[in-house]
């Protein structure tokens, strides 16, 4: 079979439970955080939100959520799975494989990747 390498992998943002509700507010403050300098136009300052809790209430599923209804606002969004070092690692090689980014003559490593997603003008989100 045509196994892809890790190499290859190209991080994949999961899709939304076509069954979640609520969270209004978490998406609401999500919203607020990062849309706030949208209004003013152009190129925003780095933002973080730290959202955490005990696994199975929602925290995937909110961010999931927020993205499908913003998505339009950013050229770029970024989905990397940080369960473990590992899962990180390969999660920011294969930004690395994503056409855009090809087209800079990144060399694969997650470091490569982390400098050029800091050299975008455009703006980006990265769950």
């Amino acid at each position: 079979g045509n196994r892809a390498t890790s190499d290859e992998f190209v991080p994949l943002m999961p899709r939304s439970s076509t069954r979640f509700t609520g969270r209004a507010d978490i998406i609401s403050r999500l919203k607020q955080h990062f849309l706030s300098d949208f209004s003013h136009g152009g190129f925003q300052k780095r933002k973080y939100f730290l959202l955490h809790g005990m696994g199975g209430i929602g925290k995937t599923q909110s961010c999931l959520k927020f993205i499908d209804e913003v998505s339009d606002c950013f050229s770029f969004i970024f989905w990397i799975d940080a369960s473990s070092i590992g899962t990180i690692a390969q999660g920011l090689k294969g930004i690395c494989n994503l056409p855009a980014a090809q087209s800079s003559g990144l060399d694969g490593s997650p470091e490569s990747a982390l400098h050029w997603i800091g050299l975008l003008k455009d703006n980006y989100i990265m769950v």
